[in-house]
C-alpha cells in the first residue's frame, strides 16, 4: 500500500520537551498504536514472553539516554507525555530492533532492514536508503521537521510517529543513513535513534563520525554519515566498532551484512536474509551503469524490483505474514542544495515527494 507522507513540523523556540509534547499530542493515536504494536512484537519473543520484562529492560535504558543525549531524551519524554504513554513504552517504539537482539531464545521472523548508497556525483553528494522493517510499520512513516535550536542545526528527519529519527539531513549539510546489523553481543546502550540525532547535530561528517564512535552502542547498526566533502561508514555492535568506509571512493553501498571481518564474527544473519541479493543488485548496477547520475537516478535504483520479492525495494510481507520485511519508506538526500526525496511504502515506479531545507 502507498500513501502520502505524513508530515509534522516543530515550532521554533520550543524546548525539546515542548516539541515532544506537541508531537505526542498531535499524533497521539498513531504513536500509541505503534508503541502497542512494537511492544506486542517484542513481548512475543521466547526470551521475554510478556510485556513486563520488555518494559523493565526498556526502563533501564533511560538513565543512559538522559545522561548522554539530554535534548533527544527530553524530546522522547515529551512525546510520551503528549501521547499518554510511559517513557519506557517510547523506548520500545524507538529502540525496537536493539531490544529484539537482547531477547534470549529464537530469532524473530523478520530480518534485514535497509539498503544504503552514497555517491559523489558531478551534481553533488548524494546519500540514499530504503527503510525496510516489519510491513506493519509502514502506516506510521513520518517526515519530521526540526528547526534550529540551541546551536543544533535544523533538519528534515525520516522517522516514525513517536520516533526521534531513522535518517535525515541537517541545515549544516550533514546526512545520516543507517542499516540494521543483527548481532550476538547486544547490551544496554544508547537508544539508537538518539545516536542519529547526535550525528545530525554535528557541524560536519567527521564530527558526526566521532559522535557515533563515542556513543555506547546497544546492538548492531551501520551508520553512514556524509557532508559535501567527507563521508564515513561505521559498523557498530554491542562490543565492536569499525570504520569500513573513509570517503576515499566516490561510491559506497551497504546492506545488512558486516563488511569488517571482526564485526561479522559477532553477526547473526538469518537464512531468510536478502542482504546479499540486494547488495549484488546495487553493485551490479554500479558496474554496468556507473555511479548514480543524480538524485532521480539513485531513487530509481533504490526502487528496483529485480528479483522481486527479494529485491532492493523489498516485499516479503504479505497476508500470511504482515509483520515480515517490506520497504516501508525511502529517502534520497542531496547534501549541497539541502533537498530530500522521500516516500512511504513501495517506491518502485513512484514519484517521490520533495522537501527542502532552504
Amino acid at each position: 500500500m502507498t500513501r502520502p507522507l505524513r508530515r509534522f513540523e516543530y515550532r521554533s523556540g520550543d524546548s525539546p520537551r515542548e516539541r515532544g509534547r506537541a508531537h505526542g499530542e498531535a499524533l497521539r493515536e498513531p504513536v500509541r498504536a505503534l508503541a502497542a504494536l512494537r511492544l506486542e512484537l517484542v513481548a512475543r519473543l521466547p526470551g521475554f514472553g510478556a510485556a513486563g520484562p520488555v518494559l523493565e529492560l526498556a526502563e533501564r535504558h533511560l538513565p543512559l539516554l538522559d545522561a548522554l543525549a539530554p535534548g533527544p531524551a527530553q524530546e522522547l519524554r515529551g512525546i510520551a507525555e503528549g501521547a499518554g504513554l510511559s517513557a519506557a513504552e517510547l523506548v520500545v517504539l524507538n529502540h525496537y530492533t536493539d531490544l529484539k537482539d537482547l531477547a534470549p531464545g529464537a530469532a524473530p521472523a523478520e530480518t534485514d532492514g535497509c539498503s544504503a548508497l552514497y555517491a559523489r556525483t558531478p551534481r553533488g553528494t548524494l546519500l540514499g536508503q530504503t527503510w525496510d522493517m516489519h510491513g506493519t510499520a509502514e502506516p506510521f512513516i513520518l517526515m519530521l521537521r526540526a528547526p534550529e535550536a540551541d546551536g543544533v542545526p535544523g533538519a528534515w528527519l525520516l522517522t516514525l510517529t513517536g520516533c526521534l529519527a531513522l535518517a535525515g539531513l541537517s541545515e549544516a549539510g550533514v546526512a545520516v543513513a543507517i542499516n540494521n546489523l543483527r548481532c550476538r553481543d547486544g547490551r544496554l546502550g544508547l537508544v539508537w535513534p538518539a545516536i542519529v540525532r547526535l550525528a545530525l547535530a554535528a557541524p560536519g561528517a567527521t564530527a558526526a563520525r566521532d559522535a557515533v564512535l563515542a556513543a555506547p552502542i546497544g546492538s548492531g547498526h551501520h551508520y553512514l554519515v556524509a557532508d559535501a566533502e567527507r563521508a564515513w561508514g561505521i559498523e557498530a555492535t554491542g562490543t565492536r566498532k569499525r570504520v569500513v568506509f573513509d570517503g576515499a571512493a566516490p561510491v559506497f553501498l551497504h546492506t545488512n551484512h558486516a563488511l569488517d571481518p571482526e564485526v561479522a564474527a559477532v553477526g547473526d544473519s538469518l537464512p531468510a536474509s536478502t542482504t546479499h541479493e540486494r547488495y549484488a543488485c546495487l553493485a551490479g548496477g554500479l558496474e554496468t551503469a556507473g555511479p548514480p547520475r543524480d538524485a532521480a537516478d539513485l531513487w530509481q535504483r533504490l526502487g528496483s524490483h529485480e528479483g522481486h520479492p527479494r529485491s532492493v525495494c523489498t516485499h516479503m510481507a504479505g497476508p500470511g505474514d504482515p509483520h515480515a520485511m517490506a520497504t516501508c519508506a525511502a529517502v534520497v538526500m542531496e547534501v549541497e542544495p539541502r533537498r530530500l526525496l522521500a516516500a512511504a511504502g513501495c517506491i518502485h515506479g513512484r514519484e517521490p515527494e520533495r522537501f527542502s531545507l532552504a
